[in-house]
This record gives C-alpha cells, structure tokens and sequence, in this order.
C-alpha cells in the first residue's frame, strides 16, 4: 500500500522487515517478494532523490536487494519448491524479477558516464550492463539448462524411494493415456468420461506429477550434481558461445520499455525498445503482410480440403500478391519492425551473423525477412533490402544453452559421416489406397481420427483456432487429416542429393513412416533427421505438441503422434533435425522460458541445431527451398547449416515467382550454427 501511494521510504523499511521476519521463520517462498519489494522501493527513492551522491547509494542498495531475491529463488528452485509448483510455473511467477532487475541495470549502464543507446560501453557503464546480460541469462535459461544438464541421466536410484518412481510412471502412462483420446489418436477401448472431464483430470495429473517430480529432486543426492549448469556471463560468452563472425542480439521486453542486448567479441551495447505491448503490435502487423489471410493454412483448412477436394485445390493454388501496392505494404511493416527491433544494434553488428535470443511477440519473426530500408517506388519483392542480404540468422533459446548444447554434442557419440534419415508422406486415414493396398484393417487407431477439440495449428500470433467438427454417416466425431503428398517428392529429392554427393540416405514414407518404425531404429548415427508431414501444436498443452506420423498399421503402444514429451524421450547422436512441418516452430510461450515447443524438445533429446518452420508453407516452394538448402549443406564444399540455409532463401528470392517472403521466409534454425 505505502509503494502503490508514494510513500518509498516507509514502503522499503516494511519490505525489509517482511524479508527479515520470512528469513527467521525459514520460509523462503515468503522472502524473495519481500526482497523485490525492498528493491523496487529503493530504486523509487533513487529516482526521486535530488542528490546524485544519495541516489546512487541508494540505486545500490536496490541492486543488493534484487540480487538477494534471485538467491533466494535459485535456492527455493534447486530443491526447495513447494511441492505443487513445477520449475516452470515456478519461473513465470518469479519472471517479473529477473525482467525489473535487468531493466534497472541497463538503465544504470546508459545513465553511467559517456554512455549512449547503441553506442558500445565501457567503464562502469560496461558492468551495468553486463550484469544485465547475465540477469537476462539467469532467468531465460534456468529451466531448460535444468533439462540439459538431466539428459541422459534420469533422477533416480538408491536414494529416490521406489514408490515414487512408480507413483511417476502410472501418472505419466495415464497422461498420455487422456492425451491420445483428446488428440483423436487413442488405440481403442471405452472411455466414459467426457472432454471437460477428461481435460479436468488431466489438470489435476500434470499437478500432481509436478509434485513427485519436486519430490524426487528432494530426495536425490544427485539432483545438485545434474543441476550444475550455471547461465554464461559476459566474457564467458565471447569465449564459449561468440566466433569473430556472430553477434548475439538478447532481448528483455518489458511492461514499460524494452531493451536490446547486443554483444560482440569486442563491443557491447544497450538499447531501449518500446514496451512490450507496443512491439507486439508491430510483430502482428508485420505477420500480416507476411502470411495474408488468404494464405493461411490452419488445420481447420487442412481438414476441410481432406472433405471438400475443390476448397483443397483452392488452397493449392493461392499465391501472394505481388502488385506494387503490396510490396510497399509489406515493406512498410517490415521495415517499422526493424527500425524498433533491430536498427539500435547494427553499428556494432554490421554484416555479421546474428545469433537472436528473442523474447515474447519476437520469437514468431523471421529476422532474415525484416527490410533495412524503404521500398523503392514500383520495386517487387526482389528488390527489397531484407536484413538476409547482409546477415544470416539463427535463434537460440538463450546463450547459455547453446554453451550446453555444445557440450553434450562434444560428448555424444559421433555421427555418420553422411547418415540421412527421412521420414515423409505418412498414412493418415484407413481409406488411403496405401493402406488397403497393405491390407491394413479399419479397426486402425486411425479410425477415430483427430479428436475435434485439439487446438489447430496457429494461423496467426494472436490467434488459436478450434477446429471444426467433421461427422461422418454413423455421426461419429471425426477429424481428417489432408496427405501431404509433395512430401513424398521432397524425400526422393533430398534422397537424391545425399546419393549423388556420396552420403547413405534412408527414406521412410506411407506405412514406413511410423512411430513404430522410428521406435525400432536406433537413431544415434544419422547426421541429419528429416519430418516432412504435419506438425500439430496445442497452445493450452504445450506438452501435446508433436509431429504426425503414420496413423494406420502402428504396433502396440504407438499412436502414431509423436508429442513433445516423446521427443524429449529420443535419445539422438548429434543430428541436424529439420521439420519440415506445418508451424512446428510454435508454442506457447512462458514467461522466462521462451517458446515451448518440438525445437526444444529435440535440443533436450541431443540435436544441436533443429529447423523449424513459423508457419503452413507451401509444398513446391518447401521441395525446392529444401532441395536448395541439401545442395549446400551436402555439396563438394560443404557449409554450415546457417549458411546453406542463407544461401537456400537468397536462391528463392532470386527468382520472381518464389521472390515473396512467404516462400522462403517460413523456415528458421535453432541452435547451434555450425
């Protein structure tokens, strides 16, 4: 109450003896929001005080504040969590810290002194902002550096209760149990309940899972060792994660401004953005007159064209406009995005890649197509300035986590020279002519199809669509999904490239492509794991997310959808993963978390760099967009993912009738670049 009235000074005194009393009685949960209190009354009171001497004294003791909070949040994360919260609840709760720490330090750094917003730092500027870069880190990376540093080490043993390792595995068995029936995929039986029934019981096992699993970090001596990830800090950064060439872009949106991290192997700079409403209102916009409505693709629309052939071939046949009119449109959106997002930096960037690390509405921008300048009158999209001309781009959860990616890719076993695995064309429906070629019964789990009530893939940022009923004769609830049959070229086309520059490629399409067939397989020696097929995402269940593969002819326990907690269960060599799916990039995104989606769950499973696409792309325009990306990466002259996949965009804009940014623009990497 004395914070919200203006009253800082009596505000800090009941904070700090808020934080004292919690800290007698042990009761750390109670301590952090007493230690941010005492923080942000201090750095009111700075703000107010005439006195610089005063106000810096005490902006100081804010910081002091706000680095007790985080201590004691690290503490109460690394084992003493509250049994019904989980680590990533527990970080969107504790988010607004991290981000209010952060936003006081990089306005210390360009108050310091001789600074100015983009310029690079030095002085006690320099340390102002490179504890902001490291606050950033700590609160981005916690969870999933969590997740990476447990691979392959599964919290478990001697001193972990076998009743609680039991209590896990029914839970989890009864989740994917629920899930399946919800996502349509369900290998048969009764199932009483209803959808808001089931959807209610699922709620109360994820909290409950959340809590065996707080349970066993309590009682494992083990967990602290498999926890010991520690996020980056600065030069640690330019010496681990950074080359000569990179420049890591890390952005911290917040309620009131934002701001932009930019770093260097030999400069660093801090620059204010606008506040996070505002740039999302610039990423929606720019999303608009890069995927215009008429070609958005839902599942909505990928189930009525399975049902309605002419709405099917409607979809078939949509291009982008290409009249001048259009061009300058797009040209505008882009170009404002990139004046608030991205222009502060580029004096200290230049031509070099750009490693982004981006932060709520940003995580849906492709960088690559973003405009440096106005459109020329008349110009077509060919013509543009898009930041891709002058810097490739690759996305990474956080610095830290790429550090910890390479790691584990140094320890993995290596890979195939050349190993190739494909996966295309799935069966999807009964009725395919593959699979009654086969033989294959309609008592398939296929027969149910999708369930109704899964959220579709997302057309746009802000919106998720539910997707419509499809009932057939018998009334049932049914949901078709539309065979993706270019994917089946587009496996023989990469197939080719890998034959034809001496690589081994195997290809798995129809009944091959399957869970079941992918369970069998040990997939430690592939270079590279191509999905071509459908990606589903289900922005309320991020852990229901996955990929699709055959839903006909699968054995005992595999419905055929590969979800997120499946992949997190892969265990890889050190491939390049690319999915070739419908928005496989997406997810829904936690607060200190970034985007939750199939690209950190293939991270976790141990693949450095996954591609991901950001929306439904077009079948010929991904065949030949993929086929050109294979010709670099396998070529005589081998490049790097990032590399091949510039060099891949740079083809398609060159070319008139792929030139428009939807073409080549849906397909980013994440992870590492080399």
């Amino acid at each position: 109450m004395a914070l919200a009235q203006g009253r800082y000074k009596e505000a800090g005194e009941e904070y700090e003896k808020a934080a004292k009393g919690a800290r007698e009685d042990k009761r750390d949960y109670m301590m952090w929001p007493a230690q941010r209190g005492a923080g942000r009354s201090l750095l009111r009171q700075a703000d107010a005080e005439k006195d610089a001497k005063k106000a810096g004294k005490l902006r100081e003791k804010a910081f002091e504040s706000y680095r007790e909070a985080l201590a004691t949040i690290d503490k109460l994360r690394q084992g003493g969590v509250r049994a019904d919260e989980s680590r990533t609840s527990f970080l969107a709760t504790t988010g607004e810290v991290f981000e209010e720490f952060a936003a006081a330090l990089a306005e210390a750094a360009l108050a310091a002194p001789g600074a100015a917003p983009g310029a690079p730092l030095e002085g006690g500027a320099l340390d102002y902002a490179s504890e902001a870069l490291a606050v950033v880190e700590r609160g981005r990376a916690r969870s999933l550096l969590d997740m990476l540093n447990e691979a392959g080490a599964e919290i478990a043993g001697d001193d972990v209760p076998e009743e609680l390792l039991r209590k896990k595995r029914e839970n989890q068995a009864r989740q994917a149990e629920i899930a399946a029936r919800l996502t349509g995929v369900a290998l048969g039986g009764e199932e009483k309940k209803k959808p808001d029934d089931l959807d209610g019981e699922l709620d109360d096992l994820q909290a409950k899972l959340e809590s065996i699993e707080n349970d066993i970090r309590t009682k494992s001596r083990r967990y602290s060792s498999l926890t010991g990830g520690v996020p980056l800090k600065l030069e640690e950064i330019r010496g681990r994660v950074l080359d000569d060439e990179t420049a890591l872009l890390e952005y911290s949106l917040g309620e009131e401004r934002s701001y932009l991290l930019a770093v260097t192997r030999t400069g660093f700079s801090v620059s204010r953005l606008p506040a996070r409403a505002e740039v999302g209102r610039l990423v929606a916009d720019f999303r608009r007159h890069l995927v215009p409505s008429s070609l958005r693709r839902s599942l909505t629309d990928l189930v009525a064209a399975a049902t309605d052939p002419e709405r099917g071939l409607r979809l078939t046949r949509a291009k982008p406009e290409t009249s001048p009119a259009v061009v300058k449109a797009y040209a505008d959106a882009a170009r404002a995005l990139y004046a608030a997002a991205v222009e502060p930096a580029a004096p200290l960037f230049g031509r070099s890649r750009l490693l982004v690390v981006a932060d709520g509405a940003l995580n849906y921008v492709p960088f690559h197509a973003l405009v440096t300048a106005p459109a020329p009158d008349g110009a077509d999209f060919t013509a543009l300035e898009y930041l891709l001309k002058k810097n490739d781009t690759v996305f990474a959860p956080s610095a830290s986590v790429l550090a910890a990616v390479r790691e584990q890719r140094a320890s993995a076993p290596a890979s195939a020279a050349g190993g190739m695995l494909i996966v295309a064309d799935p069966v999807f429906d009964p009725s395919d002519s593959r699979a009654r070629a086969a033989g294959v019964a309609d008592t398939s789990q296929a027969k149910a199809g999708l369930a109704p009530g899964i959220d579709s893939a997302v057309a746009d940022v802000s919106e998720n669509l539910k997707v419509a009923d499809v009932r057939p004769a018998a009334g049932e609830r049914r949901l078709a999904l539309v065979r993706l049959a270019g994917t089946a070229a587009e496996a023989e086309q990469i197939r080719g490239l890998a034959t034809g520059a001496g690589r081994s490629a195997e290809v798995l399409t129809g009944l091959r492509a399957s869970e079941s067939e992918l369970a069998s397989r040990d997939l430690r020696p592939y270079r590279v794991l191509h999905f071509a097929t459908h990606g589903l995402l289900n922005a309320e269940r991020p852990q229901f997310t996955g990929v699709v593969l055959s839903l006909v002819g699968n054995r005992a326990g595999a419905d055929g959808f590969l979800r997120v907690d499946e992949v997190y269960n892969l265990r890889l060599g050190s491939p390049l993963v690319m999915l070739s799916a419908c928005e496989s990039g997406l997810g829904r995104e936690k607060r200190g978390e970034g985007v939750m989606g199939l690209s950190r769950a293939f991270m976790y499973a141990g693949a450095p760099t996954v591609g991901v696409t950001l929306w439904s792309v077009s079948d010929r325009a991904t065949v030949d967009l993929m086929a050109s990306f294979y010709q670099s990466l396998l070529g005589a002259s081998p490049a790097p993912p990032s590399a091949s996949l510039g060099a891949a965009r740079r083809t398609m804009l060159a070319r008139k009738e792929t030139s428009a940014p939807y073409f080549w623009a849906p397909f980013v990497l994440v992870g590492d670049w080399k």
